[in-house]
């Protein structure tokens, strides 16, 4: 605003738009029609592969997911209930698909590793729901170099992969460049899931297969199939 390139707001404080018109006004039946099941599935890959691929970046980058610890793997398995419970919450209020956002990271880096740090960012949340004008007049541009720090820490990560593997590394290689090559970490994971199971396959290394990559292989084929 100072500088010009953002105009500036016209009020500070604001009343939040009523959810009345949207709230519960589920369309069961409109939804289980066999037109929408191409964008139910897109949908559901596509918040599935975001909520894995961030939930995982953040938390390894916070040190909790880490296997080797006694609680590890129970954390993240707590964390994706979490994440799922969201999502279904937030499509029953009416609001668009709730996800975890990669920007997590930059709680990370200030100390933030309980749910108490995502409680008091909840309740800011709140707050800026009366101060709409304000923080609508922050350019989307803003945040970039905050974007950017954010990818330079979760890069550091790439650190502990097992390059040796070649199922490992093909799969990263694809993750990693495909994501910003295609704007979308569900395009990127997709990739990564489909080349591990190929390359294992051609080694045959079966027994490294599991039923989880399986499964998810398989979708992101017949998404890709979809589109």
């Amino acid at each position: 605003c100072v500088l010009g390139i953002a105009p500036h707001p016209t009020e500070i404080f604001s009343t939040p738009a009523s959810i009345s018109p949207i709230f519960l006004e589920l369309d069961i039946k409109g939804a289980i029609s066999l037109a929408l099941l191409p964008v139910i599935i897109t949908l559901f890959v596509t918040d599935l592969f975001d909520s894995i691929g961030t939930l995982a970046g953040v938390g390894t980058r916070a040190g909790i997911f880490d296997e080797n610890k006694k609680d590890g793997v129970v954390k993240l398995e707590k964390t994706l209930e979490a994440d799922a419970v969201a999502t279904a919450a937030g499509s029953l209020v009416g609001v668009s698909t709730t996800t975890s956002f990669v920007e997590s990271a930059s709680g990370v880096e200030e100390g933030g590793r309980t749910g108490l740090t995502a409680v008091f960012c909840g309740l800011l949340f709140i707050l800026t729901l009366f101060m709409l004008p304000l923080f609508k007049a922050i350019p989307g541009n803003a945040i970039y170099p905050i974007l950017v720090m954010v990818g330079v820490l979760m890069f550091a990560e790439l650190a502990s992969i097992n390059f040796k593997d070649p199922a490992i590394a093909v799969a990263t290689f694809f993750i990693v460049v495909l994501i910003p090559l295609t704007y979308s970490i569900t395009n990127g994971l997709a990739f990564g899931f489909m080349s591990y199971v190929i390359v294992k396959l051609i080694k045959r290394e079966f027994s490294d297969i599991n039923l989880g990559v399986v499964v998810l292989a398989l979708i992101s084929f017949i998404v890709f199939l979809v589109h």
